[in-house]
C-alpha cells in the first residue's frame, strides 16, 4: 500500500500525489543541505525524516482521502525523535511537534494575552497517538535511513567563555538559538518540498530566479560609485576615506564590527562595500540590511535597486507592496518567505522578532540569517527593554552560525560592558579624527530652552527653509497650526488651505506611509529648487532619511536624536556652519507632554548639558548611552535571564519556554491595529480589490501601505460615531468619513478635531 504525504492542488488525481517516503527523503535533504551551513547537517536530515512519521497512520490517509476527521500527524516524529536519541532527540522533537502549529513550552502554559497557548512538549509526549506501522514498515525496507543514536554529532555550542555574573555557571542560550536554527531548516524544507507538489507554479517561479553573484554586485557597486560626479570638498574626501577603509578591513574574519560614520558620511554604500567584498573573501550567502524605520528601508532599498536591479534586492517590511502582477512581484513574494536573495533590506522588529518567534512562517527565513553580513543600520535603536537578549542573539550569530554583523551608526549606543559574553567590536574606520574634522564643523548648536508653541511658530514662519521636529505627534499637530496661522497672519501664504501648496508641510505617523513618501518627495523638490519649505515632523524623519536643511530646531530629547537630527543640517557641509536650535517646548507655561520614557530620555539629556557649561557638544552621546542603560532594565522580560539557567536543560532539555518568550519579545508592544483611509486614487482601488477578493488577507502586505496604526481604543471611538467597518480582516474608514476625519496636510484626525475650523483642507 503507497502512503501519502500531500495531495495535489485539486485533491482529484491520486495517481499525482506525493509518496511519504519521498516527501520525507526530499524534506531530510533540503533540512540536511541548510543545516550544513552550521555543522549540524546530520540533524537536519534526522529532522526531515521524522517529522511527518505520524502521517503513516490509517487516520490520516483516510484524512487524505476525504475524512474531515482532523488527526495529530507531529507527535509521532517527536516520540520517535526521543526514543531514538534520547536528550538529542528532546531538543529535536520542539521543532518535530511545533512544525506547523509552531514550538512550544517544553514545560507549562504561556499567559500569551487571551491568545490559544500550544499544549507543552512534555505533555504532547504523553499523549496517546494514532498508531503509525507504515513509518516502521518504511524504515525496515530500506526506503528510510537514520543514523544510530552514537553517530548522532553532540549539539553545537560555541566555546567561549560563560555567563555574566558567575563564571563558573553554564549558559545554555546556545541550546535554544540551535533548536531556533534548526526549526528554521525543517520548517522551510517541509514547505518548499510541500510547495513543489501543491503548489508547482510557485515552485517553478522560485527555481526561475535569476539573481547575480556577490561578486558581480560588488562589482556593480564599485562601478556606480565610481561613477559619481561629487565635487572635491572636505566631506566628500572624508566620504571616499570611509569607504577606502570599509574595503581594507573587508579581508577580515568573520566576527562583530562597528562602522561610526557622522550622518551624511556616506555609510550606506560604504558598509555595503564592506558587506559585499567581507562576504566573498568568507565564503557568505548574502548581506542583510536591518534598518529602524520604514522609512529608511524605502529609501535604502530604492538606492539599491537602482545599482543592482530589482531581482537581487528584496525589501521586506509590513508596508512594502511586493506586488501584485507579473514574475517579478510573485519572485518578490516568494522570496520574502525565506529570505533567498542575495541582498536583503528589511526592518529591526522583522530581523530581531524572527530570530525569537516560535511561529513557523516567521522562522522560515531565520536558518539564512546564518551565513551572512548582517548591517544593522542606525544601531542605537536596539530596544532597550530587550537590549540584552539581542545583543546575546547577535554574538550567538558570530560565535556558531558565521554571521558577520556590523553596527552601524552615527551615535554609537555605548555598549561596553553590555555584551553578555564579553565581545568586543572591531572598528572599521581608522581615521576618526579626520571624520571628526570634516563633519564636526557642519552645524553650529544653539540652546533656546524654554519656547511657546507660538513663539516656536513665528521663528519657524520667519524661516525659508527650515526643519522642525518634535517628540510627539501631538506636539507637531500644534507647532503645525500654530505655524500655519503665524504664516496666513504674516501673509507668508494666502490663507491657511494654500499652506502646503506654499511650502509648509507636517509629517506624522498619522499618515499612510504612502502620503508621507509623497509629501517627503516634495520636501526634496523643493530644497532642491531653492523654493520655502518648513516642515514640522514628529522622529521619523531625523534618522537615516536623506534631506538636508540650512535650519533645524529639535525639541530636547535624547542625545542620539539630537544629533542625528542635526544630520538633517548642512549634511555637505558646502556653507557656513548650519543651524541647529535645541528648545524645551511649552503650552500655556507647562512644558509639552510626552511619555514616561521620553521624559526620561530628556532629563539625562538635560544634565548632561548643564554639567557641559549649558553647551550640546557631540561628545555627550557615550555618556548619554551609559547613564540611560543605568536607569533602564536591559532585560525588562528576563528573557536572557531565563534562558541562561541551567535548569533550561533540566532532564534533557525538558524546560525550554519558546512560547513563552516568543512572546515577550516584542518590539513593538503597543496594542495597535491598521486602519486602512481610501485617501486617493490607488488606495480607493486597493479597497475595492479587498471588497472583491475571495481572500482579502493575501493583499494584507499590499494594503498596508495605505493603512495607519492606531491603538487600539481609538478604533473603538471610530466605531461608536460610525465612521469605520469591516472588510475581511481590515478595519478601513468609510469613504464616506474620509473627508471629516483625514485632511492632506495632517493626516488622521481623531474623533472630536474635526472642528469646523480645523475643516481647511
Amino acid at each position: 500500500m503507497v502512503l501519502y504525504a500531500h495531495t495535489d492542488p485539486d485533491h482529484s488525481d491520486p495517481e499525482a500525489w506525493q509518496a511519504l517516503d519521498e516527501h520525507l527523503r526530499e524534506a531530510g535533504r533540503l533540512a540536511s543541505g541548510f543545516a550544513s551551513r552550521f555543522g549540524m547537517g546530520e540533524w537536519g536530515h534526522v529532522m526531515g525524516i521524522l517529522h511527518d512519521a505520524g502521517k503513516a497512520s490509517d487516520a490520516f490517509q483516510r484524512r487524505l482521502m476525504g475524512d474531515p476527521q482532523k488527526v495529530d500527524h507531529a507527535t509521532a516524529g517527536a516520540k520517535e525523535a526521543v526514543a531514538r536519541y534520547g536528550a538529542s532527540g528532546m531538543l529535536m522533537a520542539y521543532a518535530i511537534v511545533g512544525h506547523h502549529g509552531g514550538l512550544p513550552n517544553g514545560m507549562g502554559a504561556s499567559d500569551i494575552g487571551g491568545a490559544s497557548s500550544r499544549t507543552p512538549l512534555c505533555e504532547r509526549l504523553l499523549q496517546d497517538i494514532e498508531p503509525y506501522p507504515g513509518f516502521s514498515d518504511m524504515m525496515d525496507s530500506g526506503c528510510l535511513a537514520l543514523p544510530a543514536q552514537e553517530e548522532l554529532p553532540l549539539p553545537l555550542v560555541p566555546g567561549r567563555v560563560h555567563g555574566i555574573d558567575d563564571p563558573e555557571t553554564p549558559n545554555h542560550f546556545s541550546f535554544f538559538v540551535l533548536a531556533r536554527m534548526l526549526y528554521s531548516c525543517l520548517v522551510d524544507a517541509d514547505a518548499l518540498d510541500a510547495e513543489r507538489i501543491m503548489s508547482p507554479e510557485a515552485a517553478r517561479a522560485r527555481s526561475a530566479c535569476d539573481r547575480a553573484s556577490l561578486d558581480e554586485l560588488l562589482q556593480k557597486l564599485l562601478s556606480h560609485i565610481d561613477a559619481m560626479d561629487v565635487q572635491d570638498t572636505p566631506v566628500n574626501r572624508a566620504r571616499t576615506a570611509v569607504l577606502n577603509d570599509c574595503l581594507g578591513a573587508a579581508g577580515s574574519s568573520q566576527g562583530l564590527f562597528a562602522l561610526t560614520v557622522p550622518t551624511g558620511g556616506g555609510k550606506t554604500f560604504s558598509a555595503l562595500a564592506f558587506a559585499l567584498k567581507h562576504a566573498i573573501a568568507n565564503d557568505m550567502d548574502r548581506v542583510i540590511v536591518v534598518a529602524p524605520f520604514t522609512t529608511i528601508i524605502s529609501q535604502t532599498a530604492a538606492r539599491l535597486r537602482e545599482v543592482f536591479g530589482d531581482g537581487n534586492v528584496l525589501e521586506h517590511h509590513s508596508n512594502y507592496d511586493l506586488g501584485s502582477e507579473g514574475a517579478g512581484g510573485y519572485a518578490q513574494r516568494l522570496t520574502a518567505q525565506n529570505w533567498d536573495a542575495p541582498i536583503v533590506v528589511t526592518t529591526n522588529v522583522q530581523f530581531l522578532e524572527s530570530l525569537f518567534t516560535n511561529k513557523p512562517g516567521k522562522s522560515r527565513k531565520v536558518h539564512n540569517i546564518a551565513n551572512s553580513v548582517v548591517i544593522l543600520d542606525e544601531a542605537q535603536t536596539l530596544p532597550d527593554p530587550l537590549l540584552t537578549p539581542s545583543l546575546a542573539m547577535l554574538e550567538e550569530l558570530t560565535f556558531a552560525y558565521n554571521t558577520s554583523i556590523v553596527l552601524c551608526s552615527a551615535t554609537q549606543p555605548a555598549l561596553e560592558m553590555r555584551w553578555p559574553y564579553g565581545s568586543e567590536p572591531s572598528d572599521i574606520v581608522t581615521r576618526a579624527d579626520e571624520l571628526s574634522e570634516a563633519f564636526g564643523s557642519r552645524v553650529r548648536y544653539t540652546m533656546r530652552g524654554e519656547v511657546e508653541a507660538e513663539e516656536l511658530a513665528r521663528d519657524l514662519a520667519a524661516h525659508r527653509q527650515v526643519l522642525c521636529i518634535v517628540g510627539t505627534k501631538g506636539n507637531a499637530l500644534s507647532v503645525y497650526l500654530a505655524t500655519v496661522e503665524e504664516a496666513v497672519r504674516s501673509q507668508i501664504v494666502d490663507g491657511r488651505e494654500h499652506a502646503c501648496a506654499d511650502g509648509i508641510f507636517h509629517l506624522s505617523a498619522f499618515m499612510t506611509p504612502t502620503h508621507r513618501d509623497r509629501i517627503i518627495r516634495e520636501v526634496k523638490r523643493r530644497l532642491e529648487d531653492n523654493e520655502r519649505c518648513i516642515v514640522i515632523s514628529t522622529q521619523l524623519i531625523e534618522a537615516g532619511v536623506d534631506i538636508d536643511f540650512p535650519v533645524v530646531y529639535r525639541e530636547i530629547a535624547g542625545m542620539d536624536s539630537i544629533v542625528q537630527a542635526a544630520g538633517r543640517c548642512n549634511r555637505e557641509g558646502t556653507s557656513d556652519p548650519g543651524s541647529v536650535y535645541i528648545f524645551d517646548l511649552f503650552r500655556n507655561g507647562a512644558r509639552g507632554g510626552t511619555s514616561p520614557w521620553l521624559d526620561m530620555l530628556r532629563g539625562i539629556s538635560d544634565d548632561l548639558i548643564r554639567e557641559n557649561d549649558d553647551t550640546m557638544d557631540e561628545t555627550l552621546v557615550k555618556p548619554f548611552f551609559e547613564r540611560r542603560y543605568q536607569n533602564e532594565s536591559v532585560d525588562a522580560k528576563g528573557i536572557f535571564e531565563i534562558l541562561s539557567r541551567a535548569d533550561i536543560v533540566k532532564e534533557g532539555f525538558e524546560n525550554i519556554p519558546f512560547e513563552r518568550v516568543a512572546s515577550d519579545y516584542r518590539i513593538i508592544e503597543d496594542d495597535t491595529v491598521p486602519l486602512l483611509v481610501p485617501f486617493d486614487g490607488e488606495s480607493c482601488a486597493i479597497l475595492q480589490e479587498l471588497r472583491l477578493a475571495e481572500d482579502p488577507a493575501r493583499i494584507a502586505m499590499r494594503a498596508q501601505r495605505h493603512c495607519v496604526s492606531i491603538p487600539r481604543w481609538l478604533l473603538f471611538e471610530y466605531q461608536k460615531i460610525g465612521a469605520t467597518e469591516t472588510v475581511g480582516p481590515f478595519a478601513i474608514l468609510r469613504e464616506d468619513a474620509v473627508a471629516l476625519l483625514y485632511r492632506s496636510d495632517i493626516g488622521l484626525l481623531k474623533p472630536g478635531e474635526e472642528a469646523p475650523e480645523l475643516l481647511f483642507i
